[in-house]
């Protein structure tokens, strides 16, 4: 299958684009210019171009068989830019082949379960964006990521920085659940719905429930084995304290979807590693 990636230097979507490639896809990446991750990736082929730019990476992206869209730009403030990504999903309108939509389990914060289906009744920009993507084909899927983890770039390390945590040590951490998942195990999840015949919503999660304080508790003692002091501290995770998001990964299991990264807890040795040594 020919597939267009955007953000496809990104930390999500050059795993994404690893996956893909292993299995024997071709890939088309689009980013914004060359950089040091676009020329280790000599596999794929390159549009380099602004995602703003729709008109410039048009004909490559029509000539692909699936668009797997992994890009998110920010604005001067530093939010995301919704305006961009609602505009990309909707010049999408006549495109004629698998469409694969990222989203986030911790954009609508409420109550209960979030389950694996639209919420239509959610005010939140991303959510009305899922409901006009799965509404253009039964050929188009959501992928909701979880708070994603392992292998080089992302931002777990920098949100759970070690200043930061120190900064927490004497403050009690809320009991609110973070749905975890691996970068590798995320990827192998859109490699999974692509090749699937279903359509919907799929949630990029471990499957197993862990509280924010397990997730520090877990980081702060890889740091302590490992002597790591000191950084930068961050306050962004001020907002995922508030966070709870108990959620589950049925639909995702159901077309064979298995992570072999069940729990961070267990993991955070092997992840601390990956993110000290991996090249990408």
């Amino acid at each position: 299958m020919k597939v267009f990636l955007t953000g496809a230097s990104g930390y999500i979507g050059r795993h994404v684009a690893s996956e893909l490639l292993s299995r024997g896809h071709q890939v088309v990446g689009l980013a914004r210019k060359q950089s040091e991750r676009t020329e280790y990736s000599t596999q794929m082929e390159w549009c380099f171009a602004d995602l703003s730019d729709f008109e410039a990476y048009r004909t490559r992206l029509f000539d692909s068989d699936a668009v797997v869209h992994c890009a998110m730009d920010y604005t001067p403030s530093g939010s995301e830019n919704s305006e961009l990504d609602s505009s990309f999903v909707s010049n999408l309108k006549s495109f004629q082949g698998r469409f694969i939509y990222t989203g986030n389990l911790f954009s609508d914060r409420r109550e209960g379960e979030l389950c694996e289906a639209l919420l239509s009744d959610s005010e939140h920009w991303r959510f009305q964006t899922e409901v006009s993507v799965l509404e253009r084909s039964d050929l188009a899927s959501v992928i909701r990521l979880g708070f994603v983890y392992g292998s080089k770039g992302g931002y777990f390390w920098d949100i759970l920085s070690p200043a930061t945590l120190a900064k927490m040590e004497d403050s009690p951490v809320p009991e609110v659940y973070w749905p975890m998942v691996h970068v590798r195990d995320a990827a192998s999840l859109y490699a999974r719905v692509l090749e699937s015949e279903t359509s919907g919503v799929f949630h990029a999660f471990d499957g197993t429930q862990v509280q924010a304080s397990e997730v520090i508790e877990s980081t702060r003692s890889v740091y302590r084995a490992n002597e790591i002091e000191g950084g930068e501290s961050h306050d962004y995770i001020n907002g995922l304290l508030q966070s709870s998001v108990s959620t589950s990964n049925e639909r995702s299991r159901s077309i064979g979807w298995r992570p072999v990264h069940s729990s961070f807890p267990e993991n955070v040795e092997l992840a601390f590693s990956e993110f000290r040594n991996s090249s990408i």
